[in-house]
């Protein structure tokens, strides 16, 4: 065998080494700093019952139940439950304590600290219910108490302690002995959320006991949003042979309440009238002219009713069934005789030009598409160079440059705009050739 005789310095070097690393191997374990709880049993559970569930963490695993003068009555599962392995009626009235010795992969020991109380069932914390629903109506202002929680009360200790759980920046618990209330610490809106889920948790005087009942706030309407309008102006071509009690169009109102909204008529007309429960617009007489306005209203069927703030307009046109609007053609439209119910009230036949319709224009857009205000959405197409384009109305959510570029006037935000779920607008498109 062939090697190399180190020196006696070396070798002193590389045993002070070795002590080193076996030194740092031992210190590295840590006994960690113990954890308490407590915890209440009824003194005639049957074995097998679990009388508390430590939470191990990831790699955390369970050494024993420490002995003690207690250890025998219970049993420490891999899983972390603390269960009972006899019957706890000779411990009745007493606090016993248990220690749990747990360990983690690097080594460190962690140990739980259980305190049992063992009382009578009779005397232990409980609520009569479960679970309460309590009631509130939107609006009412802070300091207003939940109704529908007249037996809210820990039954079974004299000295009961509360406390609230959840809500905490939407409700407050008050106690000064009693039944406890829970109160709203601000004004609420329905129509943001109508349901809120609170704990109250009772303790007793020792901190052993707990008991927990669970309360279903619920938020009551009151009539505080008027019907609004989908649109402003609603827009209506009709040909010119429909008859009488045909439906011209509907028009539509939202309530924020979610109330069956009624429509009706501003002002009377002898021409036309709408169906209130669906704001359908019908003929009831042959129109006299070829254009009207009328001005329309909705409200709400509670008490107090409630009416829309502002009035909307449903613009109609007549048409011949020839029309561009009605046959997809775009040529220049040239009328020469009018029925006569749409004469009466002219002195003679009139020669009438009027401008050239286009097809309706429909994209689809996702809600993202109009985050930024002043983008440029779709361009509208020219037809020959000299033609300029203008929106026709204002519209809240687009504007329309002379160049035919439809850009975000506001960004758009899905939850403002109507039940149909769409911005629709008109463009006059001028033609500068003085050619």
């Amino acid at each position: 065998m062939v090697g190399t005789m180190l020196p006696r310095s070396v070798l002193g070097l590389v045993g002070v080494a070795l002590v080193v690393a076996l030194a740092t191997v031992c210190v590295s374990a840590e006994i960690l700093p113990e954890v308490m709880y407590n915890v209440a049993v009824p003194h005639d559970v049957v074995p097998a019952h679990i009388v508390y569930k430590i939470k191990l963490k990831a790699g955390q695993t369970v050494n024993k139940l420490m002995d003690s003068e207690y250890s025998d009555y219970f049993a420490m599962l891999d899983n972390g439950d603390v269960m009972t392995v006899a019957k706890l009626a000779p411990l009745l009235g007493r606090t016993v304590t248990l220690r749990v010795s747990t360990s983690y992969p690097n080594g460190n020991i962690q140990v739980y600290i259980i305190k049992v109380a063992i009382k009578d069932h009779q005397t232990m914390l409980r609520f009569l219910k479960p679970e309460y629903d309590a009631y509130l109506y939107e609006n009412m202002p802070a300091g207003t108490e939940l109704q529908g929680l007249d037996d809210l009360e820990a039954m079974g200790e004299e000295d009961v302690k509360y406390e609230l759980l959840g809500g905490h920046s939407v409700f407050a618990l008050h106690h000064v002995g009693g039944i406890p209330t829970v109160v709203s610490r601000k004004a609420l809106d329905r129509e943001a959320q109508d349901l809120y889920h609170l704990v109250l948790r009772a303790y007793d005087k020792e901190g052993m006991d707990m008991a927990e009942a669970k309360i279903n706030v619920h938020i009551l309407d009151m009539n505080d949003h008027a019907p609004v309008f989908t649109q402003s102006v609603f827009y209506f071509f009709v040909p010119l042979n429909v008859t009488r009690f045909d439906k011209i169009g509907r028009v539509t109102a939202h309530d924020g309440d979610k109330d069956k909204v009624v429509y009706r008529l501003a002002y009377p007309s002898n021409t036309f009238t709408i169906v209130p429960q669906t704001g359908e617009i019908m003929l009831i007489e042959p129109p006299e002219t070829l254009v009207y306005e009328l001005e329309l209203e909705a409200f709400d069927k509670r008490k107090p009713t409630l009416y829309s703030d502002s009035l909307a307009k449903a613009h109609i046109e007549f048409r011949y069934p020839s029309d561009s609007l009605f046959t997809g053609e775009s040529n220049d439209i040239e009328y020469d005789v009018y029925p006569d119910h749409a004469m009466s009230k002219r002195s003679a036949k009139k020669r009438v030009k009027r401008g050239q319709l286009r097809h309706t224009k429909e994209l689809v857009f996702s809600e993202a598409d109009g985050a930024v205000e002043g983008k440029v959405v779709f361009q509208l197409e020219k037809e020959i160079q000299w033609e300029t384009f203008k929106i026709r109305d204002d519209n809240p959510w687009v504007e329309v440059d002379t160049n035919g570029a439809v850009r975000i006037k506001k960004k758009w935000d899905y939850e403002e705009l109507g039940p149909e779920k769409t911005i629709d607008f008109w463009v006059t498109i001028t033609n500068n050739d003085r050619n």
